[in-house]
């Protein structure tokens, strides 16, 4: 008896599931979304960057939105394939098309010994439509020493 109860329970919460909330999980793949620079010299100058995969069947609008900064990190603009600049911070990624985001920190004496980090969201979202499809946050984190 307590089987059929919870396999009830199980396909009940299914049923609740939107259809498209089970696919979004399946829209981008980002690797790594943790990037560590370690403890780096200052005025020393790391690059390091991350992938952003397009997982899904269809083309997708991806956003790069930089929600946390600190002075000694480069802020994606130098060499990223992800977006054109800071006033384009988009791209479009077919079906398997990958792009990259590049950081470089490079640490100076002002915030020698403190656990720095960078913080971007990537949205995933419908070209034609505007649905957000996917989030995902992507973490660049290094100390001065």
């Amino acid at each position: 008896m307590r089987l059929k109860t919870f396999v009830a329970a199980v396909l009940a919460v299914l049923a609740a599931v939107p259809a498209n909330g089970l696919a979004s999980c399946n829209v981008m793949n980002v690797t790594p979304g943790t990037v560590n620079f370690g403890a780096k010299p200052v005025e020393s100058f790391t690059l390091k960057t991350t992938r952003i995969t397009n997982t899904s069947d269809e083309t997708i609008l991806l956003t790069l939105s930089l929600v946390r900064s600190w002075d000694d990190f480069s802020g994606g603009w130098i060499n990223s394939t992800c977006f054109q600049s800071p006033s384009e911070p988009t791209t479009l990624l077919a079906p398997g098309e990958s792009c990259t985001l590049e950081e470089v920190f490079s640490p100076s004496d002002f915030f020698v010994g403190i656990k720095q980090d960078q913080i971007w969201v990537a949205t995933a979202t419908d070209p034609e439509t505007g649905e957000v499809l996917a989030t995902e946050e992507i973490v660049f984190f290094g100390r001065g020493r």
